[in-house]
């Protein structure tokens, strides 16, 4: 498992608002899993004071190990769904169809609960979403709407695809956290899932389109 230099950003929420405990985007391809990118709220997040503690280093690497945790059971659970798919020969048929017609890659979606205990201490869920060679989770407390954090995740893929050469090459997300951060900090404010109509996405998407452009 390998962590990109901008994986696991922290400290932007306190514990008693986070709805979603950890964002990661990741290769899923066979092979070394890599994270590109890992942000944690919530009680999972750098407390003040811990600068440069013990403290906070200890904490760091519990991080790394629940991203870690989550990120080799998404490939797991990608890769299980690609070895179910190549079994079928109807879904083999379809899929050579639409490749033969350039259509847009089918996303994989999934989810899964990591049970109580290490390394979250509580049960928590994770919604993911892969496309080519890079996926897309959110970590979410137990309690939390599966549909509406699905429904979030979709969003924040579709904005990163449109943002970032995801696709092509994920490695750019190493390049341009800022971009990633931007798109977090409007549709998953301090970690918050949010209720948004079409039109409120709209507004949102907007603001994005003018915050990445600078004016």
């Amino acid at each position: 498992m390998t962590f990109g230099r901008s994986a696991i950003l922290t400290g932007f929420t306190p514990s008693e608002v986070a709805m979603v405990r950890s964002v990661i985007i990741q290769t899923v391809t066979p092979g070394p899993c890599r994270v590109l990118y890992a942000q944690t709220y919530g009680s999972d997040a750098d407390q003040p004071g811990q600068t440069g503690s013990l403290a906070q280093t200890a904490a760091r690497g519990r991080q790394k190990e629940r991203v870690a945790a989550v990120a080799r059971q998404v490939q797991s659970e990608c890769s299980f769904q690609h070895h179910c798919a190549a079994a079928d020969p109807v879904g083999e048929e379809v899929r050579r169809h639409l490749s033969q017609e350039g259509a847009a890659i089918v996303p994989q979606t999934g989810t899964f609960q990591m049970p109580e205990g290490e390394p979250f201490g509580t049960r928590v869920f994770t919604v993911w979403q892969t496309a080519a060679n890079c996926g897309l989770s959110l970590v979410c407390e137990n309690h939390e709407n599966r549909q509406q954090a699905t429904a979030v995740l979709s969003q924040i893929f579709k904005l990163l695809k449109l943002h970032l050469r995801l696709l092509n090459q994920p490695e750019e997300v190493l390049q341009k956290p800022e971009k990633v951060a931007a798109i977090l900090h409007h549709f998953l404010p301090q970690g918050q899932l949010l209720f948004l109509n079409s039109r409120a996405v709209r507004h949102k998407e907007k603001d994005l389109e003018l915050m990445l452009s600078g004016k």
